[in-house]
């Protein structure tokens, strides 16, 4: 692959989960966001697959595509919650894939609402 068919390809990633995301529905989105929040504050350091287990478990109805749930990741970062901070192996069971993003949340609160550093696997990708 050349490096221009490579950068052509990168757009077209960043477009579908545009489109993606775009053709969510609204009251799913919010009801998303509603559960990153709680997972954020909480979680330090995660792949999209644990924040998604979370909002099954929040009893989150599937979107109406499931690559819905990567799109929502990726504006998490545009919105300044998280930031992706390098990859690592799913720690879900549910991917086609053998590295996946591993994200920070910005949002993280420790004891007393204070932020405080990881400590989940000694800091260390699952």
């Amino acid at each position: 692959m050349t490096q221009g068919e490579l950068f052509e390809r990168e757009d077209f990633i960043r477009e579908e989960i545009s489109r993606t995301y775009v053709a969510a529905d609204d009251d799913w989105k919010k009801m998303y966001y509603d559960n990153a929040l709680k997972f954020l504050t909480k979680n330090k350091l995660f792949d999209g697959g644990q924040l998604c287990a979370f909002c099954r478990e929040q009893g989150m109805p599937e979107p109406h595509h499931h690559n819905v749930w990567g799109a929502m990741v990726n504006s998490l970062r545009k919105m300044g919650w998280t930031e992706k901070v390098g990859m690592m192996v799913p720690t879900t069971m549910h991917t086609h894939i053998n590295y996946v993003c591993q994200w920070k949340s910005k949002l993280y609160k420790g004891k007393n609402n204070e932020a405080r550093g990881d400590t989940t696997n000694g800091g260390k990708p699952h």
